[in-house]
């Protein structure tokens, strides 16, 4: 059995990064008849089989739209469900720590940042147990990160119980092995498998280029190292030199103080008349329309463990305005991004009017993203299985507490 742990895409119908890669993995792996997905109860420590709701959550997240607390990607909602869930939980028949047989595969690619790790801890013998890293951001920015530093320790310490851990990026690889060595933790093989194009569709689509239209997008959570107020002040000096513009926006709420900060800048712009349009929420169609509908992307983030939406406008024949270092650059890397220092806003603002003002320069980078190749989910599949297959001596590792 291959049993893929679903906790995150089923408590919440946002689709952010982690929750993204968690549908899109459950899509592939859903026409087998020997997977499985689990969500971990946390009040009770034991996984449990979905129901009705949760599969709701998992497989069609746009049939409702989030409001309150909903639009946020916080862990409130889903602490709430889990609480709730619980009464019933406790008379399931359902035991994944009986049900784990040698030679089934458990794949987790939550963040382990709650309870989940002395599940890990407790052997499974012959059970490949493989884990997802996506980034150590909270620990490289305590700063920024708050309580989220201590539950991002919590879970890279959970990792080194894993009989092999993915990373996806080789700095996220990096960061994890600094971090094992500094918490004294024994390290488990890691390998790098990249994420493929989060979409179910394995033919690009044919979208011609839209310099004429002069809209940019960026999507992404309102997060203080997303870096958003310092992309509206690029795109005010632009409005102030003349250069036509629209900016859209798209992405969920994140953490309250700072998320209030960028919709009140968002707001004063609207109300000085600019053209800008922030959405919290939106479906697959929509989200393919918004790259069908822009010149170009924008990707200011400063740090990153991927940089998902980099791929996602490369495949929709969009050039990318991003970073230059990090794991931002190693998915920028292979044509059609026009990096550098997205602290340095002169350079933002000067990279965005070049694809905005010169139509030679913007068909160049159009021209370069036509000589990437993008990798599928069976392309990802097959290296994630091939690993696993380089997994079978397996001995139970058991994670420090």
């Amino acid at each position: 059995m291959i049993y893929l742990d679903v906790t995150s895409a089923s408590q919440s119908v946002l689709n952010t990064g982690v929750k993204r890669i968690q549908r899109s993995l459950h899509a592939w792996l859903s026409g087998r008849s020997d997977y499985q997905p689990v969500i971990w109860q946390s009040a009770i420590g034991r996984y449990r089989i979905p129901e009705k709701r949760d599969m709701e959550f998992l497989e069609e997240p746009f049939k409702q739209k989030p409001s309150g607390l909903g639009l946020y990607d916080s862990f409130v909602p889903g602490i709430v469900r889990d609480i709730l869930g619980c009464p019933k939980q406790f008379f399931s028949p359902f035991n994944l720590r009986s049900a784990l047989k040698p030679g089934d595969v458990f794949l987790e690619p939550d963040l382990l940042w709650d309870n989940r790790g002395s599940f890990f801890r407790r052997p499974s013998p012959g059970v490949r147990k493989v884990g997802v890293f996506h980034d150590a951001i909270a620990l490289k920015h305590p700063e920024d990160s708050g309580v989220d530093s201590f539950f991002s320790r919590r879970a890279i310490k959970a990792l080194s119980g894993f009989d092999a851990v993915v990373c996806i990026s080789h700095d996220a690889e990096r960061d994890l092995h600094h971090f094992w060595r500094a918490y004294g933790e024994t390290p488990s093989p890691t390998i790098v498998i990249p994420w493929p194009v989060p979409f179910a569709e394995t033919v690009r689509p044919d979208h011609p280029p839209t310099f004429e239209n002069k809209e940019v997008l960026y999507v992404a959570r309102l997060e203080h190292r997303k870096n958003h107020l310092l992309l509206l002040d690029a795109c005010e000096m632009l409005w102030k030199q003349g250069v036509e513009l629209r900016l859209r926006l798209v992405g969920c709420k994140s953490y309250p103080a700072w998320t209030g900060r960028v919709l009140s800048r968002i707001k004063s712009l609207e109300d000085a008349g600019r053209d800008i349009r922030w959405s919290a929420h939106v479906s697959d169609e929509e989200l393919h329309n918004a790259y069908r509908n822009c010149s170009f992307t924008v990707f200011p983030s400063l740090s990153e463990g991927f940089g998902l939406p980099i791929l996602e406008s490369l495949w929709h024949g969009r050039p990318v305005v991003c970073g230059n270092s990090g794991a931002i650059a190693e998915v920028a890397e292979g044509g059609g991004c026009e990096t550098g220092d997205m602290s340095d806003l002169g350079h933002l603002a000067r990279s965005m009017r070049k694809l905005l003002t010169d139509a030679d320069f913007h068909a160049r980078k159009v021209g370069e993203i036509e000589g990437r190749s993008f990798r599928s989910w069976d392309d990802y599949g097959t290296d994630l299985f091939n690993h696993l297959d380089d997994v079978r001596e397996v001995s139970p590792k058991v994670a420090k507490s």
